[in-house]
């Protein structure tokens, strides 16, 4: 009995084992697709002209001939325009026989990259390799990002938001430069809620990449019951429009408020 219950053991493994060989070795069509990801992201630095990305794509099995597979602009979900916003390098490209993938090259153009992200959604063609039933959609999205600069943040600066509530959407406010080269004042002279308005100010310190640290030189004064509050905060500032966005501001113990500026 133990004989034969051996038998039946090593006949269910080598079952097991010839269906999982089986299952490993594909003999059907290639079938094309993004065999990297369908998604990436981008970014254009002011004063370099253009971004050149790689867009990976594949089949499923190595061709048995060459093939030639194109990349297309799918325009009725894209905001970016090919000749004005971008460019592809190579449209055409070849598979040759036993290759099992390519790339394409995209252009992306200082010109017409924005602030606000630009989205381009791609697809792929021929017509010797089928497409696949999945990945078939890759979408780049891209912005336009500016080098450090501190020169913008000076001036006059509208109020966003502010979740803290001195001020109200649309007030205005100065900002100064200094004292270090990297740093700038956001002043509190008309904010009617402290008493020491003529003297206090958010110190905000900019990072290379437009993170930022604030602290106020001085607690700011909103008298009884509030009392008397150290300003605290992180953020970060776009260099190309001179935006400040302080996402996590702290009011002495009262945590993750918002305060956000741009240039009026």
């Amino acid at each position: 009995m133990k004989k034969i219950a051996f038998l039946i053991l090593a006949f269910f493994v080598f079952a097991l084992n010839s269906c999982k060989d089986d299952a490993e070795v594909y003999e059907g069509q290639p079938y094309l697709h993004f065999n990297k990801g369908t998604r990436g992201e981008a970014v254009v630095t002011q004063g370099t002209g253009s971004t050149t990305v790689n867009i990976d794509f594949g089949t499923v099995s190595a061709l048995e001939g060459s093939a030639q597979v194109k990349l297309v602009v799918d325009t009725s979900v894209s905001n970016a325009v090919e000749g004005v916003d971008f460019q592809i390098v190579n449209q055409n490209t070849t598979v040759n026989a036993g290759q099992i993938e390519g790339k394409f090259q995209v252009k992306l153009l200082e010109a017409g990259a924005t602030v606000a992200p630009k989205v381009i959604v791609f697809k792929l063609q021929s017509s010797s390799i089928p497409n696949a039933t999945f990945d078939q959609t890759y979408i780049l999205q891209y912005t336009k990002a500016c080098p450090f600069n501190i020169t913008p943040f000076s001036g006059t600066y509208k109020v966003v938001s502010d979740t803290w509530q001195d001020y109200e959407p649309g007030d205005l406010i100065t900002v100064q430069q200094g004292p270090a080269p990297n740093q700038f004042k956001i002043l509190a002279d008309n904010n009617i809620y402290i008493s020491n308005s003529a003297t206090a100010y958010m110190l905000v310190t900019v990072a290379n990449d437009g993170k930022i640290t604030v602290e106020s030189n001085e607690a700011f004064n909103y008298g009884a019951p509030t009392g008397s509050l150290n300003v605290s905060g992180s953020g970060k500032v776009n260099f190309c429009t001179g935006s400040i966005d302080i996402t996590t501001i702290n009011y002495g113990s009262n945590a993750g408020y918002k305060f956000s500026l741009v240039k009026n």
